[in-house]
């Protein structure tokens, strides 16, 4: 069995909804921690002061427990993510590949035409043979294409990286920060290191190219 990205994209979205939870339930816990220690220190036994603290201690409580639900589900994500199945790699015809096809034909083709034109045509053979190369080089000149959790990846890392300075990033905050699967991260690094739009040094360590 495997989990599909979209699935695992889910359980992402659901922790961030959990995390914002707790962090408003610690907001209104210290927002209100004042108001309540008046009250009491004004009115220690009345039952507005009782009231007011048995609430605080509740929406405290409240606090801990989603906490504690978030560890859980950071331990389900990582479990999820070890059994997600991998990203179907997008297939493109890479430039190098074509390059050495089209220098391929064009070098029989210019064999052809020596076998063929023993006596007067140096000058056709040098005339087919720069076309050849001009069309070879512009082939490899075209860049790689980046898939959309690539962009996103990248878009990340130039909000974080700069060209100077090498920053260890794991791939559990690249994936946070990017909003795609963690099991996506590995690969998105591999093509923009390839693309040269990233450097990487060690095991991850980054900065921009």
């Amino acid at each position: 069995m495997s989990i599909s990205p979209s699935t695992l994209l889910a359980l992402q979205k659901a922790g961030e909804g959990l995390h914002a939870a707790r962090q408003a339930f610690a907001h209104e816990v210290q927002s209100n921690a004042g108001r309540v220690v008046g009250i009491v220190a004004s009115e220690p036994f009345s039952a507005e002061a009782d009231r007011a603290f048995t609430q605080l201690r509740a929406a405290a409580r409240m606090a801990h427990e989603l906490q504690s639900i978030e560890e859980q589900l950071k331990t389900m994500y990582g479990a999820a993510a070890e059994m997600m199945q991998p990203e179907t790699p997008v297939i493109v015809a890479l430039p190098d590949q074509a390059s050495r096809s089209r220098v391929h034909h064009g070098a029989e083709n210019f064999d052809d035409a020596q076998d063929v034109v023993v006596k007067p045509a140096p000058h056709r053979q040098s005339s087919k043979a720069k076309p050849l190369r001009k069309r070879t080089k512009e082939a490899a000149s075209q860049p790689q294409r980046l898939s959309s959790n690539d962009e996103k990846v990248l878009a990340h890392l130039k909000k974080v990286l700069d060209r100077r300075s090498w920053v260890a990033l794991t791939q559990g905050t690249i994936a946070h920060g990017a909003g795609i699967p963690l099991g996506s991260v590995g690969l998105a690094m591999r093509r923009l290191v390839a693309a040269d739009a990233v450097r990487e040094r060690g095991k991850g360590s980054y900065r921009l190219a």
